[in-house]
């Protein structure tokens, strides 16, 4: 009974705080996310400039590992100093909660020379251990240290499909793996507030918080899923009343639904704002309160004493008008902003892309019988996957080993064409042969379906096979208007260079700093951390982005309302049914929906 009684009063105390915890939070997003942020990304592009690499990618950091010792060198300041960056935003919100929660005013003047402070701290030998704190201890069931800096620290969702993708043995790890991670990322949560806020070497610190956490892993743990779950409660409330107040007055009175959803959509942005303090702060306020009730939360740093007092500043006439005049114009253009929102269309139709030529695993990928009754659905592209074979030839196939689908424990360029097309695949409880690109060619001629060819390379590809493909397919891909794309980048630059007619798109795993500097058409973009500002970047350029693999409703809008230019699906029929649900005649509150889910 004590227990939750101090977990309800915990609540109360972590919500009341709001008013305190407003300043110190925003400015530090603001910093990070428009001024830092660009910077770092900048830096990373100019250094990649002068190595002429173009991206930053799988294929291209052995090159730089190899030639390019300079570019390596500036990429790891770059990274050292994000690493910096991301201590001291930490460091500075931790300091802001302590005195908070010591109830004593700091300026921000003070609070920012009290974290250039534990700056002068680092050693070489810490780096290793913030690295391992931040993304191993830090990310606690979704409540944790959102920092804008390691918003990109995801694991894309192919790499988690092929993880789960019927392995029994991996998944078992991968369990164990996290359950592991999860109880040290508990049993170290108070290690680097320890040796920021009592000045405790990083080893003793991590003994230290292992010794105090010894017998309070549920109580703890018990901690974070009161505070996260009720920030989740509030804030889905809030949302639900708000688009639900906003759906009645569209009812009810049509004539007020426009300045309804003006100011729904402010109260919804002024609430988005509260949940990013509440979840940036939960993890410090949980660990501050935690140190204090156990009596090992340290008195007042001898800095702080030394600090000039400043008297406290009244408001001035001037200063209230300035004040007023300012929230006046900020007011103003939030409500500009949000009546262009609402007036205009806010999702974008994409084009339809079937993955691999199946529809809810209605056949066997890559093969012409689901290709047959894919295109009956109506994709604008049939996107499927061709390699090079022993003989020089192309087969329709995307796995770079056989085994899993015909059984054959060989690459596809182990093989001639003539030994592949006798093969049979067996997927999704049904079987076909596997097929030549020119077979799957004359099928799509055939059934009027154009294709998106992915061209998959290998080590032991022939050094002429971007030639010899362009040679002999040239006159079918323009004449059918197919494109093409792939995952390596020499490939898709050597496409266009060989026929500049050719509508040439490149695939990114990852979003690390942007679109590359290229001549292709379009990127194809794994979802998972493709945001506003990569699809921006790119149209700005003059290249069109494709989502992949989206295969839920929630992400196709969420796609959609990011403006996406095609999306690449497993679930085609249900991305056609998305589509026309959400272009069809959008209300005031589907558009705040749509804005919600966008921003999350």
């Amino acid at each position: 009974m004590k227990y939750f009684k101090n977990s309800f009063k915990n609540i109360i105390d972590f919500f009341s705080g709001t008013s305190s915890y407003f300043r110190d939070v925003l400015l530090m997003h603001g910093f990070m996310l428009f001024v830092l942020l660009p910077l770092l990304a900048s830096s990373t592009r100019f250094i990649l400039k002068q190595g002429n690499i173009n991206y930053l990618s799988y294929d291209t950091i052995p090159i730089i590992f190899s030639k390019h010792p300079g570019v390596l060198i500036a990429l790891i300041i770059v990274l050292l100093a994000t690493v910096i960056a991301v201590f001291f935003e930490f460091t500075f919100l931790l300091l802001s909660v302590f005195f908070i929660k010591k109830k004593e005013p700091i300026s921000l003047t003070s609070l920012l020379k009290g974290t250039v402070l534990q700056l002068k701290k680092i050693r070489f030998s810490t780096v290793l251990f913030f690295l391992f704190y931040f993304f191993l201890v830090l990310p606690l069931s979704g409540l944790g240290f959102n920092s804008d800096l390691l918003a990109k620290i995801k694991i894309p969702a192919f790499i988690m499909d092929f993880i789960f993708a019927n392995r029994v043995t991996i998944i078992a790890l991968v369990i164990l793996g996290y359950l592991l991670f999860f109880y040290l990322s508990i049993r170290l949560i108070f290690a680097l507030p320890e040796m920021i806020l009592r000045d405790v070497p990083f080893r003793q610190a991590v003994k230290e918080s292992w010794r105090s956490t010894k017998h309070h892993f549920f109580r703890i743990l018990g901690q974070f899923i009161v505070i996260g779950g009720s920030i989740l409660l509030v804030f889905v409330f809030s949302y639900t009343v708000i688009l639900s107040a906003q759906a009645i007055i569209e009812t009810a009175f049509p004539s007020y639904a426009l300045a309804s959803a003006v100011i729904a959509m402010t109260l919804l942005q002024f609430i988005l704002l509260l949940n990013i303090i509440f979840s940036t702060v939960g993890i410090f306020y949980i660990t501050i309160d935690y140190m204090d009730d156990e009596g090992f939360l340290p008195e007042l740093p001898q800095w702080f004493f030394d600090q000039p007092k400043q008297p406290r500043k009244k408001w001035t006439a001037v200063k209230i008008g300035l004040f007023s005049l300012t929230s006046a114009l900020f007011g103003i253009g939030v409500g500009a902003y949000n009546t262009t929102y609402l007036s205009n269309p806010s999702l974008s139709e994409p084009l339809t892309i079937s993955h691999r030529g199946v529809d809810a695993a209605n056949g066997v990928q890559n093969t012409l019988p689901a290709l047959e009754k894919t295109s009956l659905e109506h994709p604008t592209y049939v996107e499927m996957d061709i390699q090079e074979t022993k003989d020089k030839q192309f087969v329709v196939m995307h796995d770079f080993n056989l085994k899993k689908l015909t059984g054959v424990n060989k690459r596809p360029n182990e093989l001639t064409l003539a030994e592949l097309v006798k093969l049979t695949a067996k997927e999704n409880g049904m079987e076909a042969n596997v097929c030549s690109f020119d077979e799957y060619l004359e099928k799509a001629k055939e059934l009027g379906q154009k294709l998106l060819i992915e061209i998959k390379t290998t080590p032991q590809d022939s050094p002429d096979l971007v030639e010899r493909f362009t040679r002999k397919y040239r006159q079918i891909i323009l004449s059918e208007k197919h494109i093409l794309h792939t995952l390596t980048f020499d490939t898709a630059t050597q496409l266009k260079e060989q026929e500049p007619d050719f509508y040439v798109g490149y695939i990114l795993p990852f979003n690390i700093v942007g679109p590359p500097i290229s001549n292709v058409d379009f990127f194809t973009m794994e979802y998972t951390t493709l945001n506003q500002n990569f699809i921006n970047a790119a149209h700005n350029d003059g290249k069109k982005v494709y989502a992949w693999t989206v295969n839920d409703e929630d992400t196709m809008t969420r796609m959609m309302f990011y403006g996406v230019d095609g999306i690449v699906t497993d679930e085609l029929r249900l991305l056609n049914e998305t589509i026309k649900t959400d272009l069809d005649e959008l209300t005031y509150s589907d558009k705040l929906l749509h804005f919600v889910i966008g921003i999350g």
